[in-house]
């Protein structure tokens, strides 16, 4: 007997697939989490993209619309100039680098780099890139945002340079 002759199995080839897509998009619409505009005075965390794992030269900290960009200039082998870049004004930005081993550290405020107030930046001493993170939380139109992110990422100019320098 030929099993693609059989009525049964055929239409339940055809109904299979058509009721997957059917159960996966109303399981979508039942639990997924509808977005919504931040409100003043409420706290949101901050995820760390993908870039921020990899000597990269940059780390985007997200959640929806809301994204701040880090950036690390070596000033010397023991000096790690960070700067954050945001599209909208902040209020204030600190920030803390924290180390595995010893996750208390005290924040500090960051700097303003320009008069719109979406570029600031800190100077780290003696940064681990494999143990240390950065901790911080800015506040934009009266709602912080919070997050961390590991340093791998300032590690990308020591290995380019000296070898487009030979």
């Amino acid at each position: 007997m030929n099993i693609l002759k059989n009525k049964h199995f055929v239409i339940a080839l055809l109904v299979a697939p058509i009721l997957a897509l059917i159960s996966y998009f109303s399981v979508d619409a039942a639990v997924s989490e509808v977005p919504h505009v931040a409100v003043s005075g409420s706290e949101y965390e901050l995820v760390e993209k993908p870039n921020c794992r990899y000597s990269s030269g940059h780390c985007q900290l997200k959640n929806g619309d809301f994204e701040l960009e880090l950036k690390g200039t070596w000033k010397d082998d023991v000096h790690l100039q960070l700067e954050l870049e945001s599209e909208f004004p902040l209020e204030g930005v600190m920030a803390a680098q924290i180390d595995v081993a010893d996750s208390q550290a005290i924040p500090a405020q960051m700097i303003a780099l320009n008069e719109s107030r979406t570029r600031w930046g800190m100077m780290l001493v003696n940064p681990s890139i494999e143990q240390s993170r950065i901790r911080l939380a800015a506040s934009s139109n009266q709602t912080l945002y919070y997050g961390d992110a590991g340093l791998a990422f300032v590690d990308y100019k020591t290995s380019f340079d000296d070898d487009f320098r030979q």
